[in-house]
């Protein structure tokens, strides 16, 4: 994934609680990881508001996660998210955990589609939505 696509950066330490009985953090931590920095994302590109005023939102279809090296507790991660396709009613996140020293934790992908909360349908991603998204990669 090309670099400026990750647009949006968070910090997230891990907490001792994320550990699983093998002494790294549990897969399931590295989508909530994923899911807190997509909401920075969203809240930027004006999704959270037209939710707020329209009920027009995004939907999950999919996520992956390609895990590259264990992360531990007391480690302060780096997690990184920005789109890397728009279609006509989805577009595609992209994502990365680093560590302090910048090693590659694990990287991922989601796609979101734009739903109509009101009436349950899926619908085309906004101009102002495909604007936000051109405008954070410049």
């Amino acid at each position: 994934m090309a670099e400026e696509e990750l647009v949006i950066s968070i910090q997230v330490p891990v907490a001792w609680g994320e550990q699983d009985l093998f002494g790294h953090v549990n897969n399931v931590v590295y989508f909530r990881y994923f899911e807190t920095v997509r909401m920075h994302y969203l809240e930027r590109i004006g999704i959270l508001g037209s939710f707020d005023e329209d009920r027009l939102g995004v939907i999950l279809a999919s996520t992956t996660c390609d895990f590259r090296k264990p992360a531990r507790w007391p480690q302060l991660l780096t997690v990184r998210t920005g789109t890397s396709q728009i279609g006509n009613t989805s577009f595609t996140m992209v994502y990365t955990i680093t560590d302090e020293g910048g090693d590659l934790i694990a990287e991922g992908t989601s796609v979101q589609v734009m739903f109509d909360y009101r009436n349950g349908l899926k619908v085309p991603v906004p101009p102002a939505v495909r604007e936000a998204i051109t405008a954070l990669r410049k």
